[in-house]
């Protein structure tokens, strides 16, 4: 393994463990509901921000040293948190973690497309951001034992190889060729409403967003006790774990993957209402649809950074925006009706043409 495919799979693994390591102490962080949705939350807001900025930045000014910036904002976060009590740097310092993230993964995404077995990358690379969430909250919930945030250094203390092989890495020279701020921003109009990237924006946001209205609102669906509700959640990360390694390896169209990604994550999120098994089945789609959607993005057009920037952003959206959605869905319907609207809404991308994507590469 290259030097790049080293630091960039590291860094993710460490990104996403520190991202998800608040999650099981945060009732221990503040006794307010409302702080702790706050620090939750703010790490989406800080990754929804600065998404597309850091991508049309890392086109013009080199992917490595937005790689570098992104460690460096991790690190800095993670030792905020650890050793900080006040609510207000916590939230301060997980909005900064969001920006960190929003560093990294358009440049990170625009480098591994540049490999020629470029979709092998990328499904181990999404591999590894699913390892890392699970780890993230697995590991916070247990060294609890030893420190509250014991789980919040162990990630920080895991970023320094990472920044180690970021600073080793080749520093991209700059790109005159892409245009001045202005043009750019226009561009990232133009890159929504392209006919070839429409449907996957629409895609992104829909599966994505589906997938975390069944993560937020399960455990209130369920009857199980804590231990075999984590397990079916976890079940989400590992299903996409196995098929993104698969995804990254199919000799297939990425039209085809992202059809049969959205039609198994729709049946996954019905057969949820039947048998916890469902969280895995919806899992085991999500990793299909992302490895063929980032692979697609990766395909149509010369501007990773900003593309990547824009595809980011829109998964994140569908995080932030469907769960609060389905909240209000919820005045209405119980969650029986709720999930049966998700699955078949998923289900139903399968509809898209994705004519641009039909091509085996």
């Amino acid at each position: 393994m290259n030097r790049i495919r080293a630091c960039l799979y590291l860094s993710v693994f460490v990104i996403m463990g520190l991202s998800d390591a608040v999650v099981p102490i945060l009732p221990k962080l503040s006794d307010e509901t409302f702080v702790q949705s706050m620090i939750f939350s703010a790490y989406f807001a800080g990754a929804l921000v600065s998404m597309i900025p850091f991508g049309m930045l890392a086109d013009r000014y080199g992917n490595t040293r937005f790689i570098l910036i992104s460690i460096v904002l991790t690190i800095i976060s993670g030792l905020l948190i650890f050793l900080s009590d006040s609510p207000h740097v916590i939230v301060s310092a997980r909005f900064v973690e969001g920006c960190a993230c929003g560093a990294f993964f358009p440049a990170a995404f625009s480098m591994l497309t540049k490999f020629e077995n470029r979709r092998q990358c990328l499904g181990e690379f999404i591999f590894l951001i699913n390892i890392g969430l699970a780890l993230g909250v697995i590991v916070a919930a247990e060294l609890t034992h030893y420190r509250l945030k014991c789980g919040i250094l162990t990630f920080v203390l895991l970023a320094i190889p990472a920044l180690v092989l970021a600073i080793s890495l080749k520093q991209d020279s700059d790109n005159p060729d892409i245009p001045p701020a202005p043009q750019r921003i226009s561009g990232v109009f133009a890159v929504l409403s392209d006919a070839r990237y429409l449907q996957i924006w629409v895609i992104a946001f829909v599966l994505f967003g589906a997938t975390g209205v069944l993560v937020a609102y399960f455990p209130s669906f369920t009857d199980l006790t804590p231990p075999p509700l984590g397990l079916a959640l976890s079940g989400v990360y590992f299903g996409a774990m196995v098929t993104s390694l698969i995804g990254g390896r199919a000799r297939t169209t990425e039209r085809w993957l992202i059809r049969a990604g959205a039609l198994i994550t729709g049946i996954g999120i019905v057969a949820t209402l039947c048998h916890p098994i469902g969280l895995t089945i919806m899992g085991a789609g999500s990793g299909f649809a992302m490895v063929g959607l980032v692979s697609g993005v990766a395909s149509l057009g010369s501007d990773h950074g900003m593309a990547m920037g824009v595809f980011n952003t829109c998964t994140y959206a569908g995080f932030a925006v469907l769960p609060v959605f389905a909240a209000w869905v919820l005045w209405y319907v119980d969650y029986t009706a709720l999930f049966g609207i998700a699955g078949v809404a998923v289900g139903t991308l399968i509809l898209f043409p994705l004519h641009a994507l039909a091509v085996k590469r």
